[in-house]
C-alpha cells in the first residue's frame, strides 16, 4: 500500500505529520479539541488520517497562504487563516501551481507519479475563516495565542502556547532557508521585527515546530536568524547569488540560519 504521509509523535500530544513534497504538518490534540496546524500539497486523505489520531472536533489553521501549507483545505469544512494572506492562497493554491509544485518532487516519469497523483485532492469549497493576531484558540487543557509575524508572506502567523512551552512557526523559523525573495514577502527588515518580537517572549517557549523538517528546532535558532538579517541589513549586497525555481536572490548563513533575499527589499 502506498503511503502518503509519515507520523511521528514528537512532543506531549504532539505528532509530526511528514507530506510527500517536503511538506510538514503538525497535530495538537487537546483535552477537548485537536489543532491541525497547515495542511500540505493536499495529496492523501490528511482529514482521515487525522481522524485516525483522535476523534475530538479538528481545528485547522494555516499558518500562511503558501500552496504547500493550504492544499489539503478541502478535506476539511474549514479552515483558520490571517485574512492578510488570502490574496496569496488565491494565486498560489490553484490546482495548476499545486500540480506543478508536486512534480518538482515527483516528475511524470518518477516511478511514483501515477500514484503521488491519485492521492491528489481536487480544489472544492469549504469555507475560509479569518483568524487575528492576538486570538486565541483554546483545545481545552491549552490555549494557543496567534502572534502575527509578517515577513515570509504579509500575513505569516505563529502559534504559542506558553504552557506547554511550544511555538508553531510555519515558514518563518525553519532549519531550511527562509524565502523573503518572493513577489510579496516583506523586507528583512520587517521579518527582523518579527524575530525580535519572539525573543522578547522566547522565555514562554522551548521548542520551535517548523513548517519544513526537521522538526523540532529549538528557540536558541532566533538568535542567529536576528544576526543574520541584520548582516543583510548592514550589507545588503554580502550574500551569494542563488537560484531556485522561483526564480534567484542572494542567500546568506549565520550559524543555523540562512535567508535568501532580494537586494531591493532589505529595509
Amino acid at each position: 500500500m502506498f503511503e502518503y504521509f509519515k507520523v511521528n509523535k514528537v512532543g506531549k500530544n504532539i505528532w509530526a505529520i511528514q507530506g510527500l513534497a517536503d511538506d510538514l504538518m503538525h497535530l495538537v490534540i487537546g483535552s477537548k479539541k485537536a489543532m491541525l496546524v497547515d495542511t500540505g500539497f493536499g495529496v492523501g486523505n490528511l482529514s482521515g488520517l487525522v481522524k485516525s489520531l483522535t476523534d475530538l472536533p479538528i481545528i485547522v489553521v494555516n499558518t500562511h497562504g503558501h500552496l504547500d501549507h493550504t492544499g489539503g483545505n478541502p478535506g476539511f469544512p474549514e479552515v483558520w487563516m490571517n485574512n492578510i494572506d488570502f490574496p496569496a492562497w488565491e494565486d498560489t493554491c490553484t490546482e495548476e501551481r499545486r500540480i506543478a509544485g508536486i512534480k518538482r518532487f515527483y516528475p511524470v516519469d518518477h516511478p511514483d507519479f501515477n500514484m503521488v497523483m491519485a492521492g491528489f485532492i481536487k480544489n472544492t469549497a469549504f469555507k475560509m475563516l479569518s483568524l487575528d493576531p492576538g486570538m486565541k484558540i483554546d483545545l481545552g487543557d491549552s490555549q494557543f495565542q496567534v502572534i502575527e509575524f509578517p515577513g515570509h508572506t504579509p500575513g505569516s502567523i505563529c502559534l504559542l502556547d506558553p504552557d506547554g512551552k511550544v511555538l508553531f512557526a510555519g515558514d518563518s523559523i525553519v532549519a531550511t532557508p527562509v524565502w523573503m525573495y518572493l513577489k510579496h514577502s516583506g523586507t528583512v527588515a520587517t521579518y527582523l521585527e518579527g524575530v525580535k518580537n519572539l525573543i522578547k517572549i522566547n522565555d514562554q517557549f522551548n521548542v520551535i515546530y517548523p513548517g519544513h523538517m526537521p522538526t523540532p528546532l529549538y528557540n536558541d535558532i532566533l538568535f542567529d536568524f536576528a544576526n543574520c538579517a541584520q548582516e543583510i541589513i548592514d550589507s545588503p549586497i554580502r550574500g551569494n547569488p542563488t537560484t531556485t525555481f522561483v526564480g534567484e536572490g542572494l542567500s546568506w548563513t549565520h550559524g543555523k540560519a540562512t535567508i535568501i533575499y532580494d537586494s531591493k527589499k532589505v529595509n
